[in-house]
């Protein structure tokens, strides 16, 4: 971890083309942003939009819209009542925030159908996505970083290049990643010798092809070297960096005991010295919630 954190490197994003042409062939038919969402995001960055014509664009898609009231009723955007509509959801979020909603929501879903030829190497990344979508959350409402939802979507997203090695080369996938969150610095180096390229790369290609916004490909890009990120996002990225690290502690120990908030290296990216003190203090705390959160079988984030 040590050597992907102090080392910082340009960000790459050119794969081979044999796994370019690959992945495209067996990602045909499968969308990260079904259309409907995709006009709502257009929608929701015109001024004139009214919440009336935003709100009925997104009914139109049923299980993006049921979604969307699944993650807005959580008790993570802590409503004091039951939110019902769509319509009360952007009045409540406001534009900007249901933007971010609506990645959340149809990223979240989109990852969940990934072809992966092993169904146990879904549920075991997406588990780990969720964790470090929680977390992520929690951090930035407990130090008021100013982020409106993307935190959470990058949590969801970052290690997506992962789930690709998975539909890409199965066969070779354990070599490549055991997945036993013990990433130590060479980890991405192993990637490279098995596979020509390491899940940071692939991911980030792939969003990219994807047109999503440049925000989510430098978190997916450099979330394991914070400080390679662009200067405008290096504040999600370096967030993301730290739920990661979090969220790979508690897949491999099952709960926040033990867990020293010292060797989470990417804080140093995100906190000054004072609040990296009030870090170390409540780290255990947003652990431990984020995992009641993720095993909560009705939560807004339930494992399924």
């Amino acid at each position: 971890m040590e050597a992907l954190l102090s080392q910082p490197e340009t960000m790459r994003m050119s794969p081979p083309e044999e796994l370019r042409t690959r992945l495209l062939h067996q990602t045909s038919g499968w969308q990260m942003l079904p259309d409907i969402a995709v006009k709502a995001l257009a929608m929701a960055r015109d001024p004139n939009c009214s919440i009336k014509e935003f709100s009925s664009v997104i009914e139109r898609d049923p299980k993006l819209a049921t979604e969307i009231l699944r993650i807005t009723n959580s008790a993570f955007y802590a409503a004091r009542s039951p939110i019902m509509n769509l319509k009360q959801a952007v009045t409540r979020l406001g534009f900007a925030h249901c933007r971010n909603v609506i990645l959340a929501a149809s990223l979240g879903s989109a990852m969940r159908k990934l072809p992966l030829a092993e169904a146990w190497m879904q549920l075991v990344l997406w588990r780990h996505s969720v964790l470090t979508g929680i977390i992520s959350m929690s951090i930035n409402r407990e130090f008021s970083l100013g982020f409106l939802g993307e935190e959470f979507t990058a949590g969801l997203i970052h290690d997506v290049g992962r789930s690709l090695f998975g539909v890409i080369a199965p066969t070779n996938f354990a070599a490549a990643d055991p997945l036993d969150f013990e990433e130590s610095g060479d980890f991405l180096q192993r990637e490279r010798d098995v596979l020509h390229t390491d899940h940071c790369e692939l991911g980030a290609w792939f969003i990219a092809h994807n047109k999503l916004p440049d925000a989510l490909i430098a978190v997916v890009a450099c979330h394991h070297a914070p400080t390679a990120s662009p200067e405008e996002h290096l504040k999600l990225v370096a967030a993301t960096a730290v739920a990661d690290h979090m969220a790979n502690y508690l897949q491999r120990q099952g709960s926040a005991e033990g867990y020293d908030p010292e060797t989470n290296l990417a804080v140093e990216s995100l906190f000054s010295d004072r609040r990296r003190e009030d870090y170390c203090r409540v780290a255990h705390v947003i652990m431990s919630d984020a995992l009641r959160e993720a095993n909560s079988p009705n939560g807004a984030f339930a494992l399924h």
